[in-house]
């Protein structure tokens, strides 16, 4: 994929503001996890908050093994194994862990490439000028969970790139009449769904919306399936072979050491139930296994208003970037000014009007019924709904494309043009302002330990 002249000055411009920030938390973290100790899961968990993401990635490459939800994310763990290489010659060279610098390369690699592919939906796919689509990506690099995700190191940056890279090739493809080749399409859902298995819906939407009724034929929706099938067909076996033992060892420690296991279990419960994780969960609508992680409680109303479409975008000035299930941090959090609720209320009546303007446009509807799942995950049925921002990835993209069909819609039409234009320049302004100068603050804030949970 060559680079034009114009996307290398908006990517470069895009990445020197990542690695600043990244280089920021490494700062902030170098200190405790650069170094080489027995137990470096525990280390992280009992230091590492940002937000709500895992630092799943820094153990992977410390110890390589299954250590990710492996039903959710099958071929993420294999994905590390050359990076886990890397930081095993940089551990026994120099004696230093580099898990935080390399983790950092590849978030930065992610969010340089996310930063590219989007420029050219807008620009190519869309069809917006030069100008109007750099002006909608620099925007995008302005919402504060897209700031976050390129600095945490969880899987998000890299599930965010892989979505709109398969837009990007349904959408071309669609755009030239034509459909993906059954094999391109395998991959594709092979790759995603492998990363993040729910994001596999989000290109089986897209072929959908591409293919109308030929995604019902018989040797494409067989293949497609059958990839989906595959990749959760590989989640089960590593389960099987890596989790299910160890769930089987501690069943049978459980019944050896039954009446102490209870009595702990008992104490915890005591001891645990004004905990951050306990006390900020909602109620589930059933104790099964996948039911037990819903939530019936929480207010959806509440949610959207100051989380979906207020700390997505908006970062709160209280409790930056704590977890909610490791602080104080309230899981419902309202702004202190009335104007964030005013520019809240602004992108979301954009984002409206662009999605009327772009009502009949395939690529559009590419993105909805892609989020579609999430909407109805997350929203619905309430998982993880506690910290729902940081589920953003896998949906704040609609953003600049909706936007970019409001652009479209008044082409030819100067004046309201540049009025959306200027708009949007200062609503990007005020956004990176807000979110880099709280980020920063963070930053500078010293690593908090909860530790004392368990000593």
């Amino acid at each position: 994929m060559r680079l034009r002249r114009e996307e290398w000055i908006l990517g470069l411009a895009v990445l020197l503001l990542l690695v600043i920030l990244n280089g920021l938390l490494i700062a902030k973290y170098d200190a405790l996890f650069s170094v080489v100790c027995d137990d470096y899961g525990k280390l992280l968990s009992y230091n590492y908050h940002v937000s709500g993401f895992d630092a799943t990635t820094y153990s992977v490459l410390t110890e390589w093994g299954m250590k990710y939800d492996v039903l959710r994310h099958p071929l993420l763990p294999y994905l590390m194994w050359l990076p886990y290489g890397l930081n095993q010659i940089l551990i026994s060279l120099l004696g230093i862990n580099g898990a935080l610098y390399i983790a950092a390369v590849i978030i930065l690699f992610f969010g340089f490439c996310t930063t590219i592919i989007l420029y050219r939906i807008l620009h190519e796919l869309i069809g917006l000028d030069r100008w109007g689509a750099t002006l909608l990506t620099v925007f995008f690099f302005s919402l504060a969970y897209v700031l976050v995700t390129y600095i945490a190191t969880d899987h998000f940056g890299i599930s965010l790139f892989l979505i709109l890279w398969s837009l990007y090739l349904i959408g071309k493809a669609s755009k030239e009449g034509k459909v993906l080749s059954t094999w391109k399409s395998a991959l594709l859902v092979l790759l995603i769904a492998g990363v993040t298995l729910t994001n596999g819906a989000k290109v089986l939407a897209g072929e959908l919306i591409a293919r109308g009724k030929g995604f019902f034929h018989w040797k494409y929706f067989f293949v497609a399936v059958g990839c989906m099938v595959l990749v959760v067909g590989l989640g089960l076996w590593e389960e099987r072979v890596y989790v299910y033992p160890k769930e089987q060892a501690e069943k049978k420690y459980f019944q050896e050491h039954k009446a102490e296991m209870i009595k702990k279990a008992r104490e915890d419960h005591e001891r645990y139930k004004h905990a951050p994780w306990v006390i900020h969960k909602g109620k589930p609508f059933g104790k099964g296994s996948i039911l037990k992680w819903t939530d019936k409680t929480t207010s959806r109303w509440e949610t959207l208003k100051e989380n979906v479409f207020g700390e997505s975008l908006q970062l709160h000035e209280d409790y930056v970037l704590d977890d909610v299930l490791n602080s104080a941090r309230p899981v419902l959090l309202s702004y202190h000014h009335p104007w964030n609720y005013v520019i809240e209320v602004l992108l979301v009546l954009l984002l409206l009007a662009g999605i009327c303007c772009g009502f009949r446009e395939r690529l559009l509807w590419m993105c909805l019924l892609g989020i579609l799942p999430d909407a109805l995950m997350h929203i619905g049925l309430g998982f993880a709904i506690n910290e729902i921002y940081i589920m953003s990835a896998h949906w704040i993209y609609v953003f600049p494309i909706a936007f970019a069909y409001l652009f479209k819609r008044f082409n030819g039409h100067g004046p309201m043009v540049m009025v959306l234009r200027i708009l949007i320049a200062l609503l990007t302004v005020y956004l990176l302002i807000h979110n880099v100068a709280l980020i920063v603050e963070w930053s500078q804030q010293p690593p908090v330990s909860i530790a004392f949970w368990f000593d």
